[in-house]
């Protein structure tokens, strides 16, 4: 495996799709968590409310059920 391969793979594992409410309304956001907070992440996105931006870097977010196309085009072109 090449080292770019092997480091875009590292990467994948820290990206996540959150999705919940805020002020009542559905959202999203792709969120690329920092290593350090990964396993807490984990254990808080299950069981609790969170800040997303206390857990990594918000890559896209928007308003809604899921993010449109483009966006998860956008995301599957970086990360795949």
């Amino acid at each position: 495996m090449k080292f770019t391969a092997k480091l875009q793979s590292s990467r994948t594992e820290l990206l996540y799709l959150v999705t919940g409410a805020e002020n009542g309304q559905p959202s999203w956001a792709y969120v690329m968590v920092d290593k350090p907070k990964h396993e807490m992440f984990k254990v808080k996105v299950k069981t609790d409310y969170i800040f997303v931006p206390d857990y990594g870097t918000i890559l896209f977010s928007g308003w809604g059920i899921e993010p449109p196309e483009d966006i998860k085009q956008k995301i599957k072109d970086q990360f795949s």
